[in-house]
């Protein structure tokens, strides 16, 4: 990660001394750092630098044509490059393929999986539909959301991010190519097998979408998550999305998503709406602890806005990230009943775990699966010690997150096997 802080270190100095060279007129250097300002922000460069390479980047076409260009190598995928910078590592220099402009819709329907979340969710837009749960950060791609098992914040009277999806077509890149080389999957549970594979060579290259929610509109609560009332509010049936944020800083707060429930003229989002609630919720948990009274957070909004919450992560916030050594993980496991007492007490006991270490937890849990996404700087083992501890069994961790390799402490399984709740001896 060194020659990411370098880049963008340069990238940000460079917008001052930009500034100060027009001042004193000095043309020349003035237009070379202008251009690399503005290359900085041009969206390949961007996703280059997460990923630590440039690659074969070929507009979308039939799956078979795209197998074709790979007739001895198995390249290497990328999609944004989210997943790398998470996980902090290169994706290499050889053999390539970024699926970022493998981008647009057939006239079928189908979706080339380099198109964006935020792309697609903006189409069906117009036709009153959305999602009914996807990543609150939309800015990756639909072939990496469904191929790395990633998920949004639905809960009990929601629907699941996978649930959307029809059939998606999967190339695989091992040679001798075969008729099996590409294959139209309908089964997400298939996917699931697929891509958890260790070791795969495998590309969603189409996704067909079906079963979307009207884009209706839904109305935010929060409130605190300290006592049994507070994890009994949150657990409440009729929450179409919910999270909930731990952290060093402040106790358990909670946020649903659910039917109207108030009169009320606040209209999400506003101005700058969705990067306080992001800030409020997410960072001050870790540090300072700052909210809005809770009665401000009563806001009316559509379905995709709900789940959508995430504002655009800027290069300085990914700079500060690396910078601060701040590592994000998630662990996926399954418990035999949630109940307020087992929320409380899973708040109560993450609260002291980050009172100790620093970070953040973020909880989310819609039907059987939960999921603890966390930012640490040190001390990776003491949420796994705290899983033991609960009686959970066996996790799964988020294929394109960083993956803590601790795996004396509790089994790590497949995603798969946590979300479809199947039997796995094989432990990594």
């Amino acid at each position: 990660m060194k020659y990411f802080v370098i880049f963008w270190l340069l990238a940000i100095i460079a917008i001052p001394i930009s500034f100060l060279l027009l001042v004193e007129q000095q043309w020349i250097w003035f237009l070379i750092l202008f251009l690399f300002v503005c290359a900085a922000r041009l969206d390949a460069v961007r996703i280059s630098i997460r990923t630590g390479a440039w690659g074969n980047t070929p507009q979308a076409c039939a799956s078979k044509k795209l197998l074709a260009k790979y007739t001895t190598q198995k390249p290497t995928i990328v999609g944004r490059g989210w997943g790398y910078f998470l996980q902090r590592k290169w994706a290499g220099t050889s053999s390539v393929l970024s699926m970022r402009n493998f981008t647009g819709r057939r006239d079928d329907g189908c979706w080339a999986a380099g198109s964006t979340i935020k792309t697609v969710s903006q189409y069906f837009k117009k036709y009153n539909f959305t999602f009914p749960s996807h990543p609150s950060y939309d800015d990756i791609t639909i072939g990496s959301w469904i191929a790395a098992g990633c998920h949004g914040s639905g809960g009990d009277a929601g629907g699941p991010s996978s649930s959307v999806l029809q059939y998606a077509e999967v190339v695989c890149f091992d040679t001798p190519h075969t008729s099996q080389s590409v294959r139209k999957v309908k089964s997400y549970k298939k996917i699931r097998e697929i891509f958890d594979t260790k070791g795969h060579n495998c590309v969603i290259t189409w996704i067909k979408f079906h079963k979307l929610w009207p884009n209706h509109l839904v109305q935010k609560s929060a409130f605190d998550v300290n006592t049994l009332d507070g994890a009994e509010q949150w657990l409440s049936k009729g929450a179409i999305l919910r999270v909930l944020f731990v952290g060093a800083a402040r106790d358990g707060m909670g946020i649903r998503w659910q039917m109207p429930y108030y009169n009320t003229e606040h209209m999400d989002p506003h101005c700058c709406s969705k990067c306080c609630t992001f800030i409020q919720a997410d960072c001050c948990s870790a540090c300072c602890g700052f909210r809005e009274k809770y009665t401000n957070w009563n806001g009316l909004t559509t379905l995709r806005e709900a789940n959508r919450w995430c504002p655009t992560i800027l290069p300085i916030e990914t700079f500060i990230t690396v910078v601060g050594g701040y590592k994000n993980f998630e662990i996926i496991f399954r418990v035999v009943e949630m109940t307020p007492t087992l929320l409380l007490n899973m708040v109560t006991q993450l609260r002291e775990m980050h009172r100790e270490i620093g970070g953040r937890t973020e909880i989310r849990y819609g039907t059987g699966v939960v999921f603890w996404d966390l930012s640490l700087q040190q001390s990776f083992e003491r949420p796994y010690m705290l899983l033991q501890k609960l009686g959970v069994v066996r996790i799964a961790l988020h294929l394109s997150k960083y993956n803590p390799e601790i795996y004396d402490v509790i089994p790590v399984v497949k995603v798969g096997t946590v979300y479809f709740n199947t039997e796995e001896n094989i432990t990594f």
